[in-house]
């Protein structure tokens, strides 16, 4: 059951503005009077990529617990997951976290990035952090992609 008219963009992202501003309470009050932790906007996004994006770790946390799927992307308009977005940030704390919970570091997004390959792309020290920890979550396969000769 929803409070909302789903036809009302306004109404329909609130979860995803609370969620960008870091505000648990509202996003509780929203979650328990029925709005969708999975619902995409019109750029992709659900209410856990603009809490990454905002770098609200407690938002994030609250969220995952409250069962975001933390691979969450939009497939039908090739979106990045949230560990995509946190892999361009300098919170690897806030990496960390989404690889602690399952994040997929290899799910492709916009022009075929994955997270994997936006941290390596990094030359920073936080990009070296990044992309440290997401080998030390989930190491690459070696020749990942080709196929073995028999």
């Amino acid at each position: 059951m929803t409070a909302y008219d789903p036809e009302d963009f306004f109404e329909v992202e609130r979860l995803h503005r609370a969620a960008a501003d870091g505000d648990i309470g509202e996003m509780q009050r929203l979650v328990n009077s029925g709005y969708s932790l999975e619902l995409f906007d019109d750029l992709g996004r659900a209410p856990l990529h603009y809490a990454v994006e905002g770098q609200h770790y407690k938002a994030v946390e609250w969220l995952l617990t409250a069962g975001a799927s933390v691979n969450s992307h939009d497939e039908e308009h090739i979106g990045e997951t949230p560990l995509c977005y946190a892999a361009q940030s300098d919170y690897p704390e806030l990496v960390e976290l989404l690889l602690r919970k399952g994040a997929d570091p290899d799910i492709r997004g916009w022009m075929a990035n994955t997270a994997r390959t936006r941290a390596a792309k990094r030359n920073d020290d936080e990009g070296r952090k990044i992309i440290a920890l997401i080998e030390q979550y989930k190491p690459s396969k070696p020749n990942a992609g080709k196929k073995s000769k028999r």
